[in-house]
């Protein structure tokens, strides 16, 4: 419930900074800054303990697997393409001498850097501190055998089609390169900042755009069942089960 309201307000900030601000961020899917439906799932979860800690209820195994694997997750240093070929420019820039230009970067939730980390630290904290002075509710942390193949085959399928889709998208930069008037009279950074300059084809923001909201509707759909208590059995496990673990998939995609 709480985390709901957490999210919820999250959700109206950014609502407002994309569409009535109109700050959209250019080459990411939805117009938002890189990271952010990643931002809301990893926030959701996170502070879903609270609703038990509410209701003084224990706390399923399952909650607290997820939590461990997207902060663990979460706080791994990542970096875009992108961001990886600015970096080198960069550095190509100052060895040559250039003058570099630095361009704002717009974070997730269109908020500093950093201040998803240090909000997903204060809410661990809170729900620990509160806890322990509150209702002392249970903290399973189970991991069955079958938890951990689902969790290593949603990640290794979402690995997958990461990797078809950066391979598709090494040929198109080759093609990229060679459509470039007198390329081979280009230093390496004028072919890298020419390459940054194309916008990326709109379809396959949308396309990334109705996965992301795709992966946060069944992280949603399976709080909204852990809350309800609604439950469909698939035979070998439960449905709110599978979609949990499906952020998995999510972040083997995403990674």
């Amino acid at each position: 419930m709480i985390n709901f309201i957490i999210v919820g307000i999250i959700i109206i900030w950014v609502i407002y900074k994309r569409l009535v601000v109109k700050k959209v961020v250019r080459d990411y899917p939805l117009g938002l800054p890189r990271g952010t439906i990643r931002a809301l799932t990893t926030i959701l979860i996170v502070s879903f303990p609270f609703t038990y800690l509410l209701f003084d209820q224990g706390i399923p195994g399952l909650i607290i697997n997820a939590i461990f694997i997207l902060v663990a997750f979460y706080f791994e240093a990542r970096k875009s393409p992108k961001e990886r070929m600015k970096t080198i420019i960069k550095e190509m820039k100052n060895e040559s001498g250039m003058e570099i230009k630095e361009r704002k970067e717009t974070y997730p939730l269109y908020l500093p850097k950093y201040s998803v980390r240090i909000s997903l630290l204060i809410i661990i904290f809170l729900i620990l501190i509160l806890n322990y002075f509150g209702p002392q509710v249970i903290i399973e942390y189970t991991n069955t055998l079958l938890d951990i193949l689902i969790i290593i085959l949603l990640y290794i399928v979402g690995s997958i089609i990461r990797v078809i889709k950066q391979k598709k998208e090494e040929n198109k930069i080759k093609e990229d390169i060679k459509s470039l008037k007198d390329y081979q009279l280009l230093s390496d950074v004028e072919i890298i900042e020419m390459l940054l300059e194309k916008e990326t084809k709109s379809w396959t923001l949308t396309g990334k755009g109705i996965f992301s909201i795709t992966m946060f509707s069944c992280i949603l759909a399976a709080l909204i069942c852990y809350m309800t208590e609604f439950d469909i059995s698939l035979g070998f496990y439960s449905l709110k089960g599978l979609l949990l673990l499906s952020v998995n998939l999510y972040y083997g995609f995403r990674d």
